[in-house]
């Protein structure tokens, strides 16, 4: 067999099994997040009473402040440009300030104005930046976790193994003479 046909068909096998290895972590990542994590902001959401809701967010509040202590997040969602709204520990008492709020409400008398103010501003950001929130969290851990996969990381090496594959593909076809 040709020395450059070896070279391409390894150079593809590396290639696939990238984008196999970037398939699986997104996968694990993914699950490993929602079922540690992530299912307590998720039950908190889909609760109906104030305190169900305050109940999943404390345990959300509690399950990511042992995560961060047995280091399963780095500090910031970012590598380079780090601010105070990609810094963890910033948006953690973000939702301690949530979970704070749900207290507050629980002592209000449901038909007051101030109550309905409290709910709508509770609905307000568990629909608005709560998702930023909870992007920033998981990237977090991503990048502590599943690095290969983590925001523009795992884009830039999901391109580099979609073109690794194409051109490898077409330089063994071309070597073969199947491609004129």
């Amino acid at each position: 067999m040709n020395k450059n046909i070896k070279i391409a068909i390894i150079l593809l096998s590396a290639s696939i099994l990238l984008g196999i290895y970037q398939i699986k972590s997104l996968i694990i990542g993914n699950y490993r997040f929602e079922k540690d994590y992530l299912q307590f902001w998720e039950l908190s959401d889909k609760s109906s009473t104030i305190p169900a809701k305050q109940k999943y967010i404390s345990e959300f509040v509690l399950t990511l402040e042992n995560g961060y202590k047995k280091g399963d997040f780095s500090s910031f969602n970012a590598i380079f440009l780090k601010t105070p709204n990609n810094n963890f520990e910033a948006n953690l008492n973000a939702l301690r300030t949530l979970s704070q709020r749900l207290i507050e409400i629980q002592e209000m008398d449901p038909k007051t104005f101030e109550y309905n103010t409290a709910i709508q501003q509770i609905t307000a950001q568990e629909q608005g930046d709560a998702h930023k929130l909870i992007g920033i969290i998981k990237g977090c851990y991503f990048l502590n976790n599943y690095f290969i996969v983590w925001d523009w990381i795992g884009g830039c090496l999901c391109f580099i193994t979609i073109v690794g594959i194409l051109i490898c593909g077409l330089w063994l076809l071309f070597k073969l003479n199947l491609l004129i």
